[in-house]
């Protein structure tokens, strides 16, 4: 469920990115669209940024990169 909404978030800031250079280039100038959407893109990025790391601390997000995980050695190798 946390992964969705993840997900989910980062789409949504992804395309009020998109919708807020939409509006930079075809607004006059007049309108407050392009503010908007670029608040409220920071709003979403605030927002899941705050997810994901409330995600990894508690335990429910983690992370599967090769090189976060630990090496273990046998005891009867030597170097």
């Amino acid at each position: 469920m946390l992964k969705l909404l993840v997900v989910v978030l980062f789409i949504v800031t992804v395309v009020s990115l998109s919708s807020a250079a939409f509006f930079l280039i075809k607004d006059t100038g007049t309108d407050k669209r392009c503010i908007k959407s670029l608040t409220f893109r920071v709003i979403s990025a605030s927002l899941l940024l705050s997810i994901v790391a409330w995600g990894l601390s508690s335990g429910r997000l983690v992370s599967k990169a090769p090189w976060e995980q630990h090496i273990v050695r046998p005891a009867n190798i030597q170097k």
